[in-house]
């Protein structure tokens, strides 16, 4: 499976790499040369043409079957503002709505991803 790693000029691109203090704002699954899964906000968990520019694939043992059961899931944007903060001793994650790191790291199977932005997955899995 193909993870990608990527980054924009957005303002919310540029946000999230500052709070973050990475490379990578975003991350998505390749599904073929010309389509990719992610959640982005507002509209969620999608397959969408490929459409990043700046960006960087990372090769990992993961299952893409698993992350595209989860198309049309809303994103989750109360967990996206607890990762800003970082308050309290869990985040506020919704079990039925995805950012797109979560997306990624349900499609890994590895414990270690889970609760990760995308830069950390990025950093820990190169």
């Amino acid at each position: 499976m193909e993870i990608i790693f990527s980054r924009s000029d957005e303002c919310l691109s540029k946000v999230i790499r500052q709070f973050d203090k990475g490379k990578w704002s975003h991350v998505s699954i390749r599904i073929d040369d010309k389509h990719i899964l992610d959640s982005r906000f507002p509209r969620g968990v999608q397959v969408r043409e490929f459409d990043l520019e700046d960006y960087e694939i990372i090769r990992v043992d993961g299952d893409v079957e698993l992350a595209l059961k989860h198309v049309g899931k809303r994103y989750d944007l109360v967990n996206f503002v607890w990762y800003g903060f970082r308050y309290g001793d869990k985040a506020w994650n919704n079990p039925n709505e995805y950012l797109c790191s979560e997306l990624v790291a349900e499609a890994i199977h590895d414990e270690n991803v889970k609760g990760m932005t995308p830069n950390e997955q990025y950093n820990y899995l190169k």
